[in-house]
């Protein structure tokens, strides 16, 4: 039997956003998933991102070559808003995959190929406060159990 697919949005930890992805989503949850990210950039903040993929079986080739082009057409908002996005791919397929995506939309900020959630949680925390979002990242730090500077793996 596959797996049910969705795609989940946290954002109780704004400005971190926590996208978890399971199984293979359809082209319509793919779409409904690049417009609520798109939402996300209208709000015109600047912010991170955790995608959690350990549940995630990999996009088709439409899918793929869909999100290159949503890459593309947000470049701009992208670099300027996104401080970075940590990936938490355990996948090497997924993790292939991925870096297709990345070269083909030359991706414009920063990315970490994360092990686990603390790890992309410290990563993003850094991020924010390299930012000199100092609050927001200690609050990450605190939700997530981590002290400033504690890395994991």
């Amino acid at each position: 039997m596959a797996t049910p697919s969705h795609i989940t949005f946290d954002d109780s930890l704004w400005p971190l956003l926590v996208v978890r992805f399971t199984g293979t989503p359809t082209n319509p949850q793919f779409e409904e998933y690049m417009a609520r990210r798109g939402s996300y950039l209208a709000r015109n903040q600047k912010h991170t991102l955790i995608y959690d993929t350990v549940s995630f079986t990999v996009l088709s080739s439409e899918q793929r070559q869909r999100q290159i082009h949503w890459l593309k057409e947000h470049k701009e908002p992208l670099r300027t808003l996104s401080l970075g996005s940590a990936l938490i791919i355990t996948s090497p397929v997924v993790r292939l995959l991925l870096s297709g995506v990345l070269h083909f939309s030359q991706a414009s900020s920063p990315y970490h190929a994360a092990r686990s959630m603390p790890d992309a949680a410290s990563w993003c925390a850094g991020r924010l406060a390299g930012a000199g979002l100092l609050a927001e990242a200690q609050r990450v730090r605190t939700h997530f159990g981590l002290t400033p500077g504690q890395g994991t793996g």
